[in-house]
């Protein structure tokens, strides 16, 4: 897993600051207390000048050093339970003045010593919701309440079956996981499968750009109007993105020239497409030319959804 790059970065800046903040509040405390509780000052002095002392009862020689480095800390841990019994007796915990981290752990820096800390991960996965262009979706669509119950017969053993090969991908994907095409009649849960993917694949760390075709092709023609292809790049760079409806999209030389620009791009990248559409392949074959059709039906495994509209069963 490699996570958004952009996201990254961000969040690594995002976490320095927020340790040198902890420190800064700290400072902030102790500063206003010291002109507040006689005595602190002084056990404050005395206990910044531990290292010093301690380097200066080294180059005394060896003989005697560790009954000198011995009492140097006997007298620092008494300091401190005086600074302690002070605070406390001011009306203040006894940490008040420490810094205080939100994570203990990695004191904020997202990572201790090489490896990232748990609290970095989890930052990382909530931009990933904040980026992936799910929205709304992210917890709602989930696999866990995706219902077959309004499906019967057939339909509902070939959506039972397309509901265990999507969990199963999102599940086990991978960089190299093969793209798919969903397709089938509006209400059958293209929508809600496509955002339960995502939801899990980002989870597992991996970058996810969900977005409707209509969003892409906007995004192509603003991108195109301002001269600025970077607004562009995660259709080409997210380790999965996912479309839903291709067929929505008004027809054209650009909008094909986007479409056909994104799938085929990522198929000799080898990064893996999910796509959503409302169209039957010979739809798909009278609407689209024959280089993105061949791409679409022979590069993406199919799966198709059947039954009846489950908005309409519902009510």
């Amino acid at each position: 897993m490699s996570f958004n790059s952009k996201n990254y970065y961000e969040l690594r800046e995002a976490f320095e600051k927020k340790h040198l903040a902890a420190a800064e509040r700290a400072e902030a405390r102790r500063t206003a207390l010291a002109g507040k509780i006689d005595g602190l000052s002084e056990i404050d002095d005395a206990l910044s000048s531990t290292a010093a002392r301690i380097m200066s009862a080294a180059f005394a020689g060896k003989e005697g050093l560790g009954d000198r480095i011995a009492g140097i800390r006997r007298e620092t841990e008494e300091l401190r339970a005086a600074r302690a019994a002070l605070l406390e007796a001011h009306g203040y915990p006894a940490d008040y003045t420490d810094v205080h981290y939100d994570c203990e752990k990695c004191k904020d820096l997202g990572f201790v010593e090489t490896k990232m800390c748990e609290c970095f991960k989890r930052a990382l996965v909530l931009r990933g919701y904040e980026t992936s262009g799910l929205g709304a979706l992210i917890g709602k669509q989930t696999f866990d309440n995706y219902s077959l119950d309004y499906f019967a017969g057939e339909d509902r053993e070939r959506m039972r079956q397309n509901f265990a090969k999507i969990r199963s991908y999102a599940e086990n994907f991978s960089k190299s996981s093969d793209s798919l095409l969903l397709m089938g009649g509006t209400g059958l849960g293209k929508t809600h499968l496509s955002s339960a993917l995502a939801k899990v694949v980002i989870d597992r760390g991996f970058d996810v750009l969900y977005t409707s075709v209509l969003n892409m092709i906007a995004e192509f023609e603003k991108a195109k109007f301002r001269g600025e292809q970077d607004d562009t790049d995660r259709y080409f760079s997210a380790e999965l993105l996912i479309v839903d409806d291709l067929g929505t999209e008004l027809g054209g030389s650009f909008t094909e020239s986007c479409l056909y620009n994104v799938i085929d791009t990522r198929i000799c990248k080898g990064l893996p497409t999910v796509i959503s559409t409302n169209l039957t392949a010979a739809q798909l074959s009278e609407r689209y030319t024959g280089r993105l059709f061949s791409r679409l039906l022979g590069v993406y495994k199919p799966l198709l959804f059947c039954g009846r509209d489950v908005r309409f069963e519902k009510k």
